[in-house]
């Protein structure tokens, strides 16, 4: 979509669309009879945004035409969005989540609407929501959805405080202290999780905290000393190099959280803990960037999904960092029409970086921690580069599926080895799937998606993999990753497993070893693909969209088989729609010793 300045200024300063060019949102103010004479003072501080942040916004969208259509599409989302009814207390499978998320979506961007464009149509609109929230009869029990709700009321309260009237501040502030904050006083159980829980929790009740501090001195000074003797505890998933072992998709979750944090606590107290600084924390962002294939999908390992978002956290890490070439996927994303239904869209249109990459991004990324994994691309720019993300690990960690050892390939702009990612939970949950217990004999296993089975890697006598043990990977060099499969596979099947991955220049090379096989067991080799897939030989050759890859096999008495995965094996398992799996099963040798060569080539 080409960059227009005057159909810009039009959905962004209706008051001055007449203008030749973006001038100060100070100048749009003054010409603007919509703006409340009371806006010019400041006697509150805003949340997680400086008035160089909003006051350079114009400027910033002159110079960055991506930022610009960007921010026109927020508020014209904005202004639509005016005609929906207010939110109500309605639970989904028993939670208020849904709600919750949707409240920070409408509030943010009508407050950023408002303090973009001064109309008071947007002003009353936030009102009406926080008002309308702030009137339940109760807040949600759940406490992450709690740190939610609270998140979207205390950045909207604060960044519209100046132009609410008393009586409304003081409703806001009453349920952000009574039906919030003041039960986490003292801390919660959230606060010593080792999960996303307690990025969310601790993220969401001190953002409550610090917008009610100057009438809740002592309330705000217990709930963040509790806040910061936990914080730390959910950060080490970012140890050692940033490699998070919950997947893209809550890498933007529970990373969006501490930023947030982090940017709150800068603001008001000029000192955000050291959390920025924690090990891995600022090069997860690298890992996330590079988890993004040409085709725009996520590796999407553990409960993640497929489809990218565009998170707040790499937005601001990406300024705080100088690596605007970390924005190169959400770029894409901003031009096709994408990333506006993210809740904290507007925070990531008042952090968007100005500057220019100085260096060229590295094309590789590997990192240790509980998931270890490695992640190559020929081009960051080419839109037909070969991209090529394995992994370790395996079961034992939050929100992981038996996976250790699976990869997934990209080559001319499409997925051609992909992961099946997540499961709906309440479609699972509402079956009686105990998902959340990850123990050997939980029914979480039986879930087809989160199996070995179902994961492009290997099993033997189709039996699970452990859910004890994980799987390692040792860097060979740049190019070349080995990972140690035998403690990911049940005791007692081999006494060694490896497989080993080779980014070539214009193939991947993919090769798999097994010593100490039981006498008659079979070894099963899977790849899931949405490919149409036509076998000779020892040789699969896959097509898409006009597209060739040619998958060459070598390895004694093996067999080549393509099988449906598209319908569901049970009753709680999700379809998996045009989706088959390219199989290829032998013994091995008398001697236990089993052996595959796989290359990845176009044509």
């Amino acid at each position: 979509m080409p960059f227009k300045r005057r159909e810009f200024l039009a959905a962004m300063f209706p008051v001055a669309a007449q203008l030749t060019g973006c001038g100060s949102l100070q100048a749009v103010a003054e010409s603007s009879p919509t703006v409340p004479v009371q806006a010019q003072a400041q006697v509150h501080p805003t949340l997680l945004a400086s008035e160089t942040d909003w006051s350079s916004l114009p400027d910033r969208c002159r110079a960055d035409p991506d930022l610009a259509l960007f921010t026109a599409a927020l508020l014209a989302h904005a202004r639509t969005d005016i005609a929906l009814p207010p939110l109500e207390h309605k639970l989904e499978d028993g939670r208020l989540l849904g709600v919750s998320r949707e409240f920070i979506r409408r509030s943010l961007q009508w407050a950023f609407a408002y303090r973009v464009t001064r109309e008071r149509v947007f002003l009353d609109r936030a009102r009406q929501e926080m008002l309308a929230i702030a009137a339940f009869s109760e807040w949600p029990e759940h406490y992450l959805e709690l740190a939610e709700t609270i998140t979207g009321m205390a950045i909207s309260y604060g960044w519209l405080f100046n132009d609410l009237s008393a009586d409304d501040r003081a409703v806001l502030r009453a349920a952000i202290v009574g039906k919030g904050i003041a039960q986490a006083r003292h801390g919660h159980i959230s606060f010593r999780s080792t999960n996303n829980w307690n990025q969310v929790c601790i993220g969401g009740m001190v953002l409550g905290a610090l917008a009610v501090e100057d009438d809740e001195p002592a309330l705000a000074a217990d709930l963040l000393a509790a806040a910061r003797q936990g914080v730390f505890i959910g950060l080490r998933a970012y140890s050692p190099d940033g490699a998070y072992p919950e997947g893209p998709i809550y890498w933007s979750y529970g990373t969006s959280y501490t930023v947030l944090l982090a940017a709150a606590l800068r603001d008001s107290k000029d000192d955000d803990w050291g959390l920025l600084d924690a090990p891995g924390f600022k090069r997860s962002a690298e890992f996330y960037a590079h988890a993004i294939g040409p085709s725009g999908k996520y590796f999407d390992f553990a409960d993640s999904t497929e489809a990218q978002d565009l998170p707040c956290a790499i937005v601001y890490l990406a300024r705080e960092l100088d690596q605007p070439a970390l924005l190169t996927a959400k770029r894409q994303m901003i031009r096709s029409g994408q990333g506006l239904s993210d809740r904290f869209a507007p925070l990531s249109v008042l952090w968007w970086p100005t500057t220019t990459a100085r260096n060229a991004a590295p094309t590789s990324f590997s990192g240790q921690g509980a998931q270890p994994l490695a992640i190559w691309r020929s081009s960051w720019s080419d839109p037909n580069a070969w991209w090529f993300a394995i992994k370790a690990g395996g079961a034992a960690h939050s929100h992981a599926h038996m996976d250790a050892g699976s990869f997934v390939l990209d080559v001319d702009g499409l997925r051609w080895a992909k992961d099946l990612g997540a499961q709906d939970y309440s479609s699972l949950e509402s079956r009686g799937i105990d998902l959340w217990n990850m123990k050997p004999e939980s029914t979480r296993w039986q879930v087809f998606r989160l199996s070995a089975q179902a994961h492009n890697t290997l099993t033997l006598d189709g039996q699970p993999h452990s859910v004890r043990r994980m799987a390692t990977l040792r860097m060979v060099d740049e190019r070349e990753a080995l990972i140690d499969l035998a403690p990911a596979l049940l005791p007692g099947q081999v006494t060694q497993a490896t497989r080993r991955a080779r980014f070539l220049d214009d193939a991947v090379q993919l090769d798999d070893e097994i010593f100490g096989a039981r006498p008659g067991s079979s070894v099963r080799w899977a790849m899931a693909t949405e490919a149409e897939v036509r076998l000779e030989g020892n040789t699969a050759l896959l097509t898409q969209k006009g597209k060739r890859l040619t998958v060459q096999f070598e390895g004694d008495g093996i067999q080549l088989d393509v099988l449906d995965i598209s319908a569901p094996r049970r009753d709680f398992d999700q379809p998996n729609p045009n989706v088959r799996q390219l199989v290829v099963s032998g013994k091995p040798g008398a001697d236990g010793s089993w052996k595959l060569g796989v290359r990845f080539s176009r044509g």
